[in-house]
């Protein structure tokens, strides 16, 4: 098995078949990682998983919460951005992408 970073989402994993792609995003833009990467223990360790989110106006965490691994947990919330983002109409996505773009930077410090 080697050892893949996406490109995409940056979420790291062990794969054995030819044709590899994250299973965070399902992006097949990966790279190659050195033989020594040595994931986390995700697969034991246990989070809580709120099926309704708490970034979607559920800020007290009510609601159904499901233990699944760590590794599980990291390819819902990619999965869950992949599908917010197909739910977007089209026509609105430009002007999302720019706001996302914009924000990120402030967040990380870079000024235009």
């Amino acid at each position: 098995m080697k050892g893949y970073k996406c490109r995409r989402c940056e979420y790291a994993f062990y794969d054995g078949d030819d044709m590899p792609y994250c299973p965070a995003c399902e992006s097949e833009s990966l790279e190659l990682l050195d033989s020594d990467f040595t994931p986390i223990k995700e697969d034991i360790i246990l989070e809580g998983h709120h099926i309704h989110p708490k970034f979607m106006d559920n800020e007290n965490g009510k609601g159904q919460i499901f233990r699944i691994t760590k590794k599980e947990h990291s390819i819902l919330h990619g999965k869950i951005m992949n599908w917010i983002w197909e739910e977007i109409c089209d026509e609105e996505k430009e002007e999302i992408i720019k706001v996302i773009i914009k924000k990120s930077k402030e967040f990380i410090g870079v000024k235009e």
